[in-house]
């Protein structure tokens, strides 16, 4: 089969941009939808939290189904995913202000919407393989292009119709994915790792990795640290944007700017990799992670926290793909999935703390005072990076 490595690239770009939009509608805005629908800031952040637990669960399970059955192609069971979580969020939409129902139908689109993201990186793996070079990075940074206009997009859009538009757009959104992945062309005879924890071929556990590689051991604490007020301030973003005199629209533009800052960084960073070791950049990007939240704490006004939204260029856009090199360079080749899955779950780890102590600190106490304590995990983050990050 003759495939065209640009068109297939342009295809796969537009599958990683449509992605983003959709996690732009459900999961960045879920705090605007959730609070619509009457939960108060401590239920928000019991359902996101619930979501990502449940979405971490069952990652590797579902990832494992295209390996284990010859017959469910990757692209196959992205396809069922999107049918059951489009049919979760039309439910949402209709039922009754109850909290469980409310709570169980976002929680099975959320977590479906975590589960996608692997599958979908591993399209490209797909092709790659069989040596059609699709490039990801490329993608990705559509991902970061489309998820900035949709947050401008959708801020207004909501501001004008309700709240209910983040999911009607969403799901939209679903089936223009469905088709994008049902076009892309299959392949006969290509053997694809949908998951990488499931990959681990080795005698020893987690307890004897962890103890061998203590270094390595708590950079993934300070990681899940630094992450936490990441994941804090995106998932109650309305509320700090509300306690500056901003508005859902004025939250769009700012989640906008992030994304847009993110692009020389994702566009660039093999460029960037060569003059620089990945440890460097790894604490590079801390400091810039924890300069973010005191800009935020401090922030008086919608220009300020503009201002700290475009030091995401120099924190998450250097950091991610950082520790996909970091750990490629300080791990022997037999821990190498082990390791990659353990810095991806560091994120969902800090998701699930940020919504549970956002909310939380949000209901007893203020929007400052959750700032406050962001910026103290934060800095403590930035410290453990700094002192175990070593390039060895």
């Amino acid at each position: 089969m003759n495939i065209s490595a640009k068109r297939l690239t342009l295809q796969y770009a537009f599958i990683q941009g449509v992605y983003w939009m959709i996690y732009c509608g459900l999961y960045s805005f879920a705090t605007v939808y959730l609070l619509s629908k009457g939960l108060e800031s401590s239920q928000i952040g019991i359902v996101v939290a619930l979501g990502n637990v449940v979405g971490f669960i069952l990652q590797p399970y579902i990832s494992s189904l295209a390996d284990k059955y010859q017959n469910i192609t990757l692209h196959r069971l992205i396809e069922v995913l999107l049918a059951v979580m489009v049919l979760g969020i039309v439910l949402l939409l209709v039922a009754p202000k109850y909290f469980l129902a409310i709570l169980l139908l976002y929680v099975v689109a959320d977590a479906i919407l975590q589960t996608l993201q692997p599958l979908l990186n591993s399209l490209s793996i797909y092709y790659q393989e069989a040596g059609i070079a699709v490039d990801f990075g490329i993608a990705r940074g559509f991902g970061s292009l489309f998820f900035a206009g949709m947050s401008s997009f959708l801020g207004v859009l909501c501001d004008k119709y309700g709240a209910d538009m983040a999911m009607i757009s969403t799901i939209i959104l679903i089936a223009a994915l469905f088709l994008l992945v049902w076009s892309l062309p299959l392949l006969k005879k290509v053997k694809v790792d949908v998951d990488t924890k499931a990959e681990v071929k080795t005698n020893e556990g987690l307890g004897h990795f962890i103890k061998q590689y203590r270094a390595f051991t708590m950079v993934l604490l300070a990681s899940t640290l630094l992450f936490t007020f990441h994941n804090m301030l995106n998932s109650y973003l309305i509320q700090v944007v509300n306690n500056v005199g901003g508005n859902t629209t004025q939250m769009g533009t700012a989640l906008t700017v992030a994304a847009i800052c993110e692009l020389p960084a994702m566009f660039g960073f093999s460029f960037l990799a060569t003059k620089i070791s990945s440890s460097k950049l790894m604490i590079f990007a801390s400091l810039a992670f924890s300069v973010k939240a005191v800009v935020t704490y401090l922030a008086p006004n919608m220009g300020m926290l503009y201002i700290a939204m475009v030091l995401q260029m120099f924190a998450f856009a250097v950091f991610t793909p950082a520790s996909v090199y970091y750990v490629n360079e300080v791990i022997p080749k037999r821990y190498q999935y082990m390791s990659q899955a353990l810095m991806v779950g560091t994120t969902t780890v800090s998701g699930v703390i940020a919504s549970l102590l956002g909310g939380f600190l949000l209901q007893v106490a203020s929007v400052k005072m959750m700032l406050l304590i962001g910026v103290i995990i934060s800095i403590s983050g930035t410290i453990l990076m700094v002192i175990f990050a070593k390039h060895k």
